[in-house]
């Protein structure tokens, strides 16, 4: 085989060159989609880490004053997500707790300490600052201000800010979606990036607390579906019933109720305690004991062919009125 043409491969030298950058800079920026995804998902379980932790602490003020939780809701979701910034980015970790689950973690670039401590500054104190100022401006009726006044000028100046800021973050966001680089504009403003922690690790997105959240929430709906066509009294005395026959138990019957006067209600008795209370239009069981008619027939629509004598344990299936001769 002859040698090369020297020109052509001094061609394709200088070609190999003056792409290789181009190159280099197209597979830093292409993100896949996953990484996205690893990025949404980590942001949102730092929100539930701090709601998860804003229980206990609101549960603890709520002991020192009732209301002092609501009242310093705003300081309190400030100092949590700061705490937990500093513990984890904030100590040399490259990254949140969440972004560490998703194994993700800041690039390290020049600068980094500082852009981070700026980072946390912005993303966090910001946002505290700008609500509390804008509640206080509120409070003290900056918005209706006499139009030509200070006050107004600098009510309509905060309503713009607050606009222009909510369109920044959906633009911020619709190229996120497109290149996948910076989840929010502080993190574009800062350069700081999050790429994989240990990229021969490839992420997968898993659906196993999805599908376990699906099961136990048809197993709820399943319950609450079915609880209501099952009677708690009727099941406890087929239960007790059927025990007692496969073991063969004596009928077991509460002393005191078995030794009380043949007018009292039996029902009335184990629910108020008192020996004194009469059968009120009494009726008498195929057994031959007295019962006030409400009492038994309120017994009988519950637990229904389970009913039994409270004296004798006896079933009950059948009632008829008590006539005195």
């Amino acid at each position: 085989m002859s040698a090369p043409d020297p020109q052509w491969a001094n061609a394709w030298s200088s070609t190999v060159s003056r792409a290789e950058p181009r190159l280099t800079h197209t597979h830093a920026t292409v993100v896949s989609r996953n990484v996205r995804v690893s990025k949404l998902d980590a942001e949102l379980l730092d929100g539930e880490l701090t709601q998860m932790l804003r229980e206990p602490v609101s549960n603890a003020l709520s002991l020192v004053r009732p209301g002092l939780a609501e009242t310093y809701r705003l300081e309190i979701d400030t100092v949590i997500r700061a705490v937990l910034f500093w513990l984890s980015v904030g100590s040399h970790r490259r990254a949140t707790y969440a972004q560490g689950l998703q194994n993700l973690q800041y690039a390290r670039t020049s600068g980094f300490a500082r852009r981070v401590h700026l980072f946390g500054i912005l993303s966090i104190g910001g946002p505290y600052a700008w609500a509390r100022m804008v509640g206080s401006m509120s409070l003290a009726g900056w918005a209706d201000a006499p139009h030509t006044s200070i006050r107004a000028l600098v009510w309509r100046l905060v309503q713009r800010i607050e606009r222009i800021t909510k369109v920044a973050a959906l633009l911020n966001f619709a190229a996120f979606l497109a290149l996948g680089q910076y989840p929010s504009i502080v993190e574009r403003i800062l350069g700081l990036r999050l790429v994989h922690a240990r990229p021969q690790i490839l992420h997968s997105v898993s659906f196993e607390f999805l599908n376990r959240q699906l099961v136990w929430h048809a197993f709820t709906e399943f319950v609450m579906f079915a609880m209501p066509l099952v009677n708690p009294m009727k099941a406890r005395a087929w239960i007790v019933r059927n025990v007692r026959s496969v073991l063969r138990l004596p009928i077991s019957v509460d002393q005191s109720v078995k030794e009380l006067p043949e007018d009292v209600c039996a029902v009335c008795f184990v629910e108020a305690r008192k020996d004194d209370t009469h059968a009120v239009n009494p009726y008498v069981t195929g057994c031959g004991h007295i019962y006030c008619y409400v009492c038994i027939s309120m017994r009988m629509m519950a637990e229904a062919d389970e009913c039994s004598c409270l004296r004798c344990g006896a079933k009950v299936d059948k009632i008829r009125q008590y006539l005195q001769l």
